[in-house]
């Protein structure tokens, strides 16, 4: 403690040298104050023990007191008036108080002094930080878009953007950089102006003319929007400026306003910050969109500091609500920014645990601290995006969503519409790739083609989508459960899971108009027959011990997606042949029968003979059940196998599926092992559109790798499992011309021999759970459009060889390629 204590004078000290600058002096504050709460938490620890330790302590907190108050009076010099002095009093009081044994006023002491303390640095400092907070963690982006900002090598005019979703600290970035000492040499003209969702040309010509000349006349007024143009371009021409557009929603202005901004060679530069990340794109920008991501906790904690203490401590006995607080707010600046405001000069436990139980129903209480803001990014969204947008409340808080989940449950729902030449999931990749660039969904996981797995939505906007939905009536067309029922799982509607796990009959008739019942995070005992009482559902998702489809499931006739997970292999009745809106039959596990469309009884003219013509996805089909069907399957695009693969020869066979041209996706999971090497005798085996081909369990011996080389459209290849078997692959003359995507894994592969011109578009390689493997081939590195190597859970000669050649591109400039290399998940 004395140690500590010398070292805190010492600091003391040194504040005073050198005319004790404020600097110096409130860190001295910062660290006194931080000793006083440590020595007040610890102090109350003791309880009220009357013991010499004890009556030291309140020695010892006194003295450190009496510091403080020296300093902080040392630096309020010139600013004492009455409310500083009854800052000050308050204090004295409260120490006082603890010193003459009044045990109860020991637990506010500690709140009294760091309220008081904040109050007294902001009437030196000044209240207002708003903003400089939600720069943490910037540094990179800021030193990079300075330097993009300022650089001589380009005289062109040039344009760049930062994007991100509301509360990222856009804005505060882009004047961060507009104020900057350096930006401020570099041009002669700079201009500031927001732009907004709803926005006036001529009042935007105004503002930019504003911010150049000082004072507008009249006459300027009165000229007419072309007339202002021309006035811009005049007094820009020649000159070297810098223009901020501030949140711009659509690229129409910057297309109406270019031609005001002459490109002279002086190197002038346009910045422009919006919540669309893709509007670079529409901008001819210069370099690609500077997007902001969600801050770290310790960013976050760096920005909750900064705006809840100007010492920049937190004090112990509120550090565990702290935590949580912070964790909830999930790195959005604009939250943090929010919760420190009603967190601020009030540091009683009861309102921090208050806060850290009930942060977002109190944030609710007062929606326009926040939610107008964030509602613009609704109010922007053309009409046949709001209800996808709004949909997405359905999940639980930090749930990770699966995308093809997503985009089926908005096709059930009927939000997404057909055009004439595409077809419904389609266009509903198109709104989902609109709400990602628009921010309002983040990227949780991709898949290892890089396409994305997962989405998350931030619990602030998921507040807006239920809030939307309240004043929209949306919750009684989409049964959104109220916030507080749902579970860490996603069920839908949320009282059906109890029932059927009870096996309760279904009240049916209350729920006729339902479109979608999704229990699959409920396991149930059969298959529930009642379920098909319920004729308009178009989306229908279960968890059974035997998930064996009961033959009435055909009175499910609007029916469009079918999910069933089982612990039993299960046979999916010939009534399904009825089901002429079936989009996707989705088995998730086992080796499932389907029975042949054959059977189905013809009742009437318009009889399900002619097949499920929309049936776009059927997985883990055994191909012993599938010899006849896939005539009546013209559409399928995802196609699963399980079941055995291998003829008695040792050749890969399964049914006939070359009549399947739309069939992109194809898994080949075998059940029965050959035993010995098997053979893939040719590719007339394959439709001639497919992209995405798994193999896992083959056994295909690695000289026969050269057939699957030759299909022309092939762009992801997986081999999992034993796909393959043998010690070295050697793809000699073998060529994966449109191969961008390859994934080993869990293979005995020892040498893997290849050369450059095997894959020569091959962009990402994942190499998993290979524990033999002794290198990645060099010659690997030396494919140009190659961008990541991913190597986990192999050997470390593996892993070693894998950052060789990154260390190898490095050395010559290349920095693009990304090596991932570890034993850990």
């Amino acid at each position: 403690m004395l140690a500590g204590r010398r070292s805190l004078y010492m600091l003391c000290f040194a504040a005073y040298i050198g005319g004790i600058t404020a600097l110096y002096m409130a860190d001295a504050i910062a660290a006194l104050l931080k000793e006083m709460l440590s020595e007040i938490h610890y102090f109350n620890s003791l309880n009220g023990d009357p013991s010499l330790e004890l009556r030291y302590h309140k020695r010892d907190l006194c003295d450190i007191f009496q510091d403080l108050l020296k300093h902080l009076r040392s630096m309020l010099q010139g600013y004492v008036n009455e409310e500083i002095k009854i800052l000050f009093s308050e204090m004295e009081f409260e120490i006082y108080e603890v010193y003459r044994h009044r045990v109860e006023r020991r637990q506010v002491l500690g709140s009294i002094i760091l309220v008081n303390c904040e109050r007294l640095l902001d009437i030196i400092y000044g209240s207002n930080t708003e903003g400089e907070e939600t720069v943490v963690g910037f540094d990179d982006e800021m030193e990079t878009l300075l330097d993009q900002l300022t650089a001589t090598s380009s005289k062109q005019l040039q344009v760049f953007s930062i994007a991100g979703m509301a509360g990222l600290g856009k804005t505060t970035l882009a004047r961060k950089l507009y104020t900057d000492p350096l930006i401020d040499y570099t041009f002669d003209f700079r201009a500031w102006i927001c732009v907004s969702q709803t926005y006036i040309k001529r009042d935007l010509l105004l503002g930019i003319l504003g911010s150049f000349i000082t004072d507008l006349t009249d006459e300027t007024y009165q000229m007419s929007d072309q007339q202002l143009g021309e006035k811009l371009y005049r007094l820009l021409k020649g000159r070297k400026y810098l223009v901020v557009l501030d949140d711009i929603w659509d690229s129409k202005i910057w297309n109406e306003l270019r031609i005001y901004f002459p490109d002279d060679k002086v190197g002038s530069r346009v910045l422009i910050t919006s919540r669309d990340i893709e509007l670079s794109s529409h901008l001819q920008a210069a370099k690609p969109t500077h997007v902001l991501r969600l801050r770290t906790e310790d960013e976050s904690w760096a920005i909750f500091l900064k705006k809840v203490f100007r010492t920049g401590f937190c004090p112990p006995w509120l550090k565990e609500h702290a935590d949580v607080i912070i964790r909830k707010c999930e790195g959005l600046p604009l939250a943090i920014v929010i919760t420190a405001g009603l967190l601020k000069n009030d540091f009683s436990v009861h309102w921090w645990l208050h806060m850290s139980a009930s942060l977002h129903s109190f944030m609710l209480s007062d929606p326009s601290q926040y939610m107008d803001s964030l509602a613009l990014s609704y109010s922007h969204l053309p009409h046949h995006l709001r209800h996808c947008f709004v949909f997405v409340g359905v999940f639980p808080e930090d749930y990770d969503i699966p995308v093809t989940k997503l985009i089926w449950l908005w096709i059930a729902q009927g939000f997404i519409h057909e055009t004439e030449s595409r077809i419904l999931e389609d266009v509903a990749e198109d709104v989902f790739q609109d709400l990602i660039k628009r921010s309002l969904l983040m990227i949780a996981k991709k898949r290892a083609d890089g396409q994305i797995k997962t989405c998350r939505i931030h619990d602030l906007l998921r507040d807006l989508c239920l809030k939307k939905a309240n004043e929209e009536n949306f919750s009684q067309q989409v049964h959104i459960n109220p916030p507080e029922l749902l579970s860490s799982e996603f069920r839908y509607p949320y009282e059906f899971g109890e029932l059927l796990q009870k096996g309760a009959s279904l009240d049916t008739e209350r729920y006729k108009r339902l479109r979608i019942l999704d229990v699959e995070s409920v396991l149930i005992p059969l298959f529930p027959s009642d379920i098909t009482k319920l004729v308009n559902l178009r989306y229908l998702a279960i968890q059974a011990h035997d998930g064996n489809p009961t033959s009435s499931i055909s009175s499910l006739t609007h029916l469009q997606m079918l999910i069933i997970s089982s612990r039993k292999n299960i046979v999916v009745p010939k009534t399904i042949w009825a089901m002429v809106n079936l989009r996707h039959l989705y088995i998730k596990t086992g080796e499932n029968l389907i029975e042949d469309p054959c059977f189905v009884q013809e009742t009437d003219k318009d009889s399900s003979s002619s097949g499920l013509a929309s049936l776009q996805t059927l997985s883990q089909v055994s191909p012993r059940s599938c010899k006849n069907i896939f005539s009546a399957t013209p559409s399928l695009r995802k196609l699963g196998f399980c079941g055995p693969l291998v003829s008695s020869q040792g050749e890969i066979e399964f049914p006939n599926i070359r009549s399947l041209q739309q069939l992109q996706k194809l898994k080949l999971l075998n059940t029965i092992p050959y035993g010995k090497p098997t053979r893939l005798l040719n590719t007339m085996m394959f439709p001639e559109k497919l992209k995405k081909l798994t193999l896992s369990n083959t056994c295909m011996d690695w000289e026969d790798m050269w057939v699957i080389s030759l299909l022309s459209n092939l762009e992801v290849l997986k081999l999992k499992f034993h796909a393959c078997i043998g010690d070295t692959w050697e793809t000699s003359d073998a060529e994966f011309k449109q191969l961008k995507i390859l994934k080993l894994k869990g293979l005995n592969l020892k040498q893997w021999v290849c050369w450059k011109e095997n894959f020569p578009g091959l962009q990402r390689l994942v190499v998993h759970q290979c524990l033999k493997l002794d290198s990645i081939p060099s010659d690997l590195g030396k494919i140009i459009t190659l961008e990541v190597i991913e190597v986990q859970w192999c050997s470390n000669l593996a892993q070693v060889s894998a950052l060789e050649i990154q260390k190898e591109h490095e050395s010559e400039g290349n920095f693009f390629l990304k090596v991932h290399a570890s034993n850990n998940h």
